[in-house]
């Protein structure tokens, strides 16, 4: 399990799990428009994008893996 932590909240998801699925799976609402289980995330409504420390940027929650905090 990696690591993180999303608005001081310390959580834990299975590693390659994308920013946007570990927060939902940890009760954390991050809101999104084109994400669809089906389908391969694009990030392409921009919605979802999120501040990531260290990462230059707004990366979209739904394309980005996590990473150990």
């Amino acid at each position: 399990m990696t690591s993180l932590t999303i608005n001081g909240m310390s959580i834990t998801a299975a590693p390659g799990t994308s920013v946007l699925d570990a927060a939902r799976q940890n009760g954390i609402d991050i809101p999104r428009l084109c994400q669809h289980p089906q389908l391969r995330p694009v990030g392409m409504c921009r919605l979802c994008v999120v501040e990531i420390q260290g990462m230059r940027g707004l990366p979209t929650a739904c394309t980005t893996p996590i990473t150990e905090a």
